[in-house]
């Protein structure tokens, strides 16, 4: 008979669910945002108020070590909100309509401070909610040596306190504060905040980016809207940072501008999985701003990973950072793993990745016919393009010499997209001299791809004694003969 095991959940698991979770401390934005952002699309679908009225807001107090996030959105009734904001690892969210569903990023925030007070209020009811964390105690039992085993609830236990108190029945939201926060992990730092939540948040584009509108119109006439919402920081409004003008190049700072917007949806099934929008530029090189350059993933308009996730899905992953675009992910079997920075890996996500990678193929295509004609001459252009020595009539020597002085010290003054243009030029180059050295007069040892160039220049010694030996139109059978031996 098989006896029941009762499992306890070890105290240090608490450690790799708070600040053990995620790769940077400013994720922690992240995560309420997410919650903040599901409670407004709950109280949006529900009426509760006008659509444009919700939004968050956050206040960060580096004097006083304190952080703010606040929604307006549905908040939670007071007979729930103790359950739902005590328990760990349970969510009453739907995975496929919410942006948070493991029921870990309220904990977030509590490898950051000495307390984290969460306040709720639901409409119709005259009452709030305030569950409050005791990360201080926390970290303690946690690091303490006390042989006694604690389990992860029970550690829990003794550092939650819930209290209620009046409130408008009006009122509806959703408080997050972090109390004596840790004042060096840039949580505090108003610049590291804003240019973070930029990059991460479901931000709205900004009305002087002249390509926000094309981009919302296309998305739309593919039957998808992209959710933004009004999100401001210490008071400021805040917006993705997308604009007409950038620079590119690392080395020359090139000023570049937006010509175009591509919209490419991907499918799976028949349905559309995800929708990227990539701006059309000169193709410079590198894009040298970090908060815009490479093609973001967003799911749920939220950053998944950063500006190199899509780098993988280059040959070249440098082309990744000459890109500008974003990548939304609309298919509800595409799951975001817990850090947020990659998927879970399954079927949907290997068919968007291979999507992704004949796009991506295509693009650097682009970019290097791009680079070719701005930066090389017709003679150079030709041979990049030749598919076999004859095909340019017989390099000229001068092009072959340039080959053989070419080193990387040509390329120090050359912009990026020349240093491209250029270094293909030389691989061609190279390639068809020595094609050309392996070509003999026999088209039978020529199109054999097995030998080697030294094994053609022998055999070819070795038919030529034939010729001379049995002339020409004998010797033919046993060339022939002798060349399917190989």
């Amino acid at each position: 008979m098989m006896r029941k095991q009762n499992v306890i959940i070890g105290k240090y698991t608490l450690e790799s669910l708070t600040n053990g979770m995620y790769a940077s401390p400013l994720d922690l934005y992240r995560e309420y945002i997410q919650n903040a952002v599901d409670s407004i699309d709950a109280a949006i679908e529900n009426d509760i108020d006008k659509k444009n009225t919700f939004e968050i807001k956050i206040v960060v107090e580096s004097e006083r070590k304190k952080i703010t996030i606040k929604d307006n959105g549905t908040g939670i009734p007071e007979k729930m909100a103790a359950k739902i904001l005590a328990d760990i690892g349970n969510s009453y969210k739907r995975r496929e309509r919410s942006r948070g569903f493991r029921g870990i990023g309220r904990l977030a925030g509590l490898g950051y401070c000495k307390e984290l007070i969460f306040t709720t209020s639901y409409p119709g009811e005259c009452v709030k909610s305030v569950i409050s964390f005791n990360a201080e105690e926390l970290n303690r039992l946690l690091r303490s040596r006390d042989p006694v085993e604690q389990s992860a609830t029970e550690v829990m236990e003794q550092v939650i306190a819930v209290k209620t108190a009046e409130e408008k029945a009006k009122s509806h939201y959703f408080t997050v504060e972090l109390i004596d926060v840790i004042d060096n992990d840039k949580l505090l730092i108003d610049e590291q905040v804003k240019d973070y939540l930029v990059q991460h948040a479901p931000l709205k584009y900004r009305q002087e980016f002249r390509w926000q509108g094309p981009i919302v119109e296309k998305i739309k006439r593919l039957g998808f809207d992209i959710s933004a919402y009004n999100i401001s920081l210490n008071g400021e409004k805040l917006y993705k940072p997308y604009r007409d003008i950038f620079e590119s190049d690392r080395v020359k700072k090139i000023i570049d501008t937006i010509k175009d917007i591509e919209v490419v949806p991907f499918y799976r099934e028949g349905k559309v999985s995800a929708i990227l929008w990539c701006a059309s530029t000169s193709y410079f090189g590198t894009i040298t701003e970090n908060a815009i350059k490479g093609i973001r993933i967003r799911q749920g308009n939220i950053l998944i990973g950063d500006k190199f996730s899509c780098s993988s899905f280059f040959k070249e992953e440098r082309f990744n950072g000459w890109l500008i675009g974003e990548l939304h992910i609309l298919d509800d079997d595409l799951i975001a793993n817990a850090r947020r920075d990659d998927f879970e890996k399954n079927e949907a996500y290997y068919v968007l990745a291979d999507n992704l990678r004949e796009w991506s193929t295509q693009k650097s295509k682009e970019i290097r016919k791009v680079s070719y004609e701005r930066s090389l001459s017709a003679e150079k252009k030709a041979v990049v393009e030749a598919q076999q020595f004859e095909d340019i009539n017989d390099l000229l020597d001068e092009s072959i010499e340039l080959m053989d002085d070419f080193g990387e010290s040509d390329f120090i003054d050359q912009g990026e997209s020349e240093s491209v243009a250029e270094a293909d030029f030389i691989g061609r180059l190279s390639f068809l001299i020595n094609q050309k050295n392996a070509q003999t007069k026999y088209v039978a040892l020529n199109i054999n791809d097995k030998l080697t160039t030294d094994q053609r220049k022998v055999l070819e010694r070795v038919f030529d004694l034939i010729v001379e030996e049995y002339g020409k139109e004998q010797a033919e059978d046993f060339i022939n003969i002798i060349s399917k031996k190989f």
